[in-house]
């Protein structure tokens, strides 16, 4: 993936999952996302997803995977995700 095509992604997964996650960690995913600290905004976003056990589509996750594997991320709050189907 090349880094324009990793904004894009960042901004999409982000638009879509940011909302369903809570007060303590949305203002600073949508604020770290807004400066463009996306390698913030994605690992935060990973991150509240797993503690706050919010459900996410397979497809949602395997999208998540590529952003993490493209910082070159651990996986390991990512794998804690539970999937819808």
């Amino acid at each position: 993936m090349e880094v324009n095509e990793y904004f894009r992604r960042s901004r999409r997964i982000i638009d879509q999952l940011a909302p369903r996650i809570g007060p303590n960690h949305g203002p600073f995913v949508l604020q770290a996302a807004g400066a463009g600290a996306w390698d913030l905004a994605i690992t935060d976003l990973v991150g509240a997803l797993s503690e706050e056990d919010v459900v996410i589509t397979t497809a949602e996750k395997d999208a998540l995977r590529e952003l993490m594997e493209y910082l070159q991320k651990p996986l390991t709050y990512l794998e804690q995700i539970r999937t819808s189907d």
